[in-house]
């Protein structure tokens, strides 16, 4: 069934709707533009094939505004907007939420719990809560092409994003302006970050940590295209992305995995930054492991350092990496590394190439990562992200993979659009790159259905970079610590 909602039909809201009406999987709420003031617990699942849809429609996005509303979590009452309570395979779509609070400071837009699992929310724009999404037991969770920002209740607590459970893929999401938390708070087993854009937390941008679900094998992280830029103020201005455990006396063993950083652009921006710090319980997961191919580690002060301390620069190898000449940490099992004063950024807030940058050509053709089963991938970016929200595909334009989030003149192939893999004139594909994405870690692969773009070293032409500047919104440094 599809059931419109909306002041001028039977059913004011969705929430009304999934009170009155026992929901079956395929079913679809289009959701009138206009104001909505309740929130609510669902209890109904779609399935993998025909999940339950709630999509905005008509031109501008229905707003869920809950300020004032109780989302204490007492009873009946939830504590989000849209509470998924054992429910799963959900999408929200074409939506805005914000307000969502109450007196524990957890008030959020999203939360999935007490068995539900897979929630998929795409084209939102999540703010003003005091957290944007929040999520516990086996839950898997797909945020794509959001404008996730300034939730946070500034107590160091409270972030853009706090999500446990088995799976956590964000791509093309703008998650920026956190108010004194993470931008990023993962406590989940499996994590891949794709063609993000990161930016301007009030304390850590990524914080990749200790869970219920993380001392299980192939507990990994990968983060391939992202762009990653440090606020020129935090409340802790030396973490960048944490890894492991943010308490090594915790019960709870570090994380049992490796963090792979393939492709992306890191821009520190304030003389405290540190770019990677790995923590581990006392007794480390063999596993742990930092591995760094392809990226761009840029800062534009004195004082930066790549890791924050000497046991994570011994946990860290990689190779074909472009460091800003003057940033420390740089631990000598990086091989192929390039330096110098300047990276060949399009222009002081667009992150692209221009011509002549010496990050072009110059990427591993193909890097590898282990995913949530433990098989290696190839982890050449398939996505770059289109600042600031969003991501197109991502072609292998010229001599080779350039560093960094983006290719210079990205463009198809001549001759063909290189999806899905080429024909390489024998009956054969060549291969895509990241990254997989099945349900735990395994499967077909989710960006390799949505791009698949293939490999191709020469016979391209580039294309000059025209993008524009990058504007990125600024809020005060806020205070607080975080807790486990």
């Amino acid at each position: 069934m599809t059931y419109s909602v909306g002041a001028s039909h039977m059913y004011t809201s969705p929430c009304m709707l999934a009170a009155a009406v026992q929901l079956q999987p395929g079913d679809v709420i289009e959701v009138d533009p206009g104001t909505y003031t309740d929130a609510c617990q669902l209890t109904a699942s779609g399935t993998s094939t025909q999940p339950i849809t709630v999509r905005g429609v008509g031109g501008a996005r229905p707003v869920f505004d809950a300020t004032g509303l109780d989302l204490s979590g007492s009873g009946p009452v939830p504590r989000a907007i849209f509470q998924l309570t054992n429910a799963s395979y959900w999408v929200f779509e074409h939506l805005e939420l914000k307000g969502g609070t109450n007196g524990s400071n957890n008030g959020a837009a999203f939360r999935v719990t007490a068995g539900g699992h897979d929630l998929t929310v795409r084209d939102c724009s999540i703010h003003d809560n005091q957290d944007g999404a929040m999520s516990d037991g086996p839950s898997t969770i797909v945020l794509e092409n959001n404008d996730i920002f300034h939730n946070g209740a500034n107590d160091g607590q409270s972030h853009n994003l706090y999500l446990q459970g088995d799976t956590v893929r964000l791509v093309g999401n703008h998650i920026h302006d956190s108010v004194g938390g993470q931008n990023v708070k993962l406590r989940t087993r499996y994590v891949e970050l794709v063609a993000n854009v990161i930016e301007n937390a009030g304390n850590y941008e990524i914080d990749l940590i200790q869970g219920a679900y993380t001392s299980m094998p192939n507990a990994n992280a990968v983060l391939v295209g992202n762009l990653i830029i440090r606020a020129t103020s935090a409340d802790n201005n030396s973490q960048t992305i944490l890894f492991g455990t943010d308490n090594p006396n915790d019960t709870t063993p570090s994380r049992n995995g490796a963090l792979y950083a393939l492709g992306n652009t890191f821009v520190l921006r304030n003389a405290s930054n540190q770019l990677f710090h790995v923590l581990t319980s006392p007794s480390p997961p063999p596993a742990t492991h930092v591995y760094l191919t392809n990226n761009i580690v840029h800062a534009t002060v004195t004082g930066t350092r790549l890791t924050s301390d000497t046991a994570t620069s011994d946990l860290t190898t990689g190779s074909n990496n472009f460091i800003t000449t003057g940033i420390a940490g740089v631990p000598a099992a990086l091989t192929g590394t390039l330096t110098g004063a300047d990276p060949g950024f399009a222009g002081s807030a667009d992150y692209h190439l221009a011509a002549g940058s010496p990050a072009i050509d110059a990427g591993d053709a193909a890097p590898m990562y282990a995913d949530g089963t433990g098989a290696m991938q190839n982890g050449r970016p398939m996505l770059e992200p289109t600042p600031p929200i969003g991501s197109e595909p991502r072609y292998v334009v010229g001599g080779g993979v350039d560093l960094g989030a983006f290719e210079y003149g990205n463009a198809p192939p001549v001759g063909g659009d290189g999806m899905f893999g080429d024909d390489a004139g024998n009956g054969t594909k060549k291969p895509g790159g990241c990254c997989d994405a099945g349900s735990s870690g395994g499967g077909a692969g989710l960006l390799a259905l949505l791009v698949g773009v293939a490999f191709r070293a020469s016979g391209r032409c580039r294309r000059p970079s025209a993008r524009g500047t990058h504007p990125r919104r600024r809020t005060p440094s806020r205070s607080g610590t975080d807790r486990p």
